[in-house]
């Protein structure tokens, strides 16, 4: 994927993944052919919590940061729009600003 369609559908996440709830402090970013999901603290410092990697056509795969810096694969693929959902879904306590 060229980094300009990355530039693209990292702005593209990131709307959805705000229109899904208060997550104006999420910011998605295009990284070495990822996309990389991070959450600011009240301080406005980052935190990655997840990577979506392009697998073909317009669908990703999700994975999650572990403490450790270990990127684990989830159970969730697909549109830009179901890996939003599963972000929310999956990894929404690592999203609260109360937890940062």
């Amino acid at each position: 994927m060229r980094s300009s369609d990355l530039t693209l559908a990292a702005a593209m996440l990131q709307d959805l993944l705000r229109r899904r709830g208060k997550y104006d402090h999420v910011s998605v970013r295009p990284r070495a052919g990822h996309l990389i999901i991070e959450a600011a603290d009240a301080n406005g410092q980052p935190s990655i919590v997840a990577r979506a990697t392009p697998l073909g056509g317009r669908e990703y795969g999700l994975s999650f940061r572990t403490s450790g810096g270990r990127w684990d694969p989830m159970p969730v693929s697909g549109l830009p729009e179901e890996i939003a959902d599963g972000v929310v879904g999956l990894l929404g306590p690592y999203l609260d600003p109360a937890n940062l």
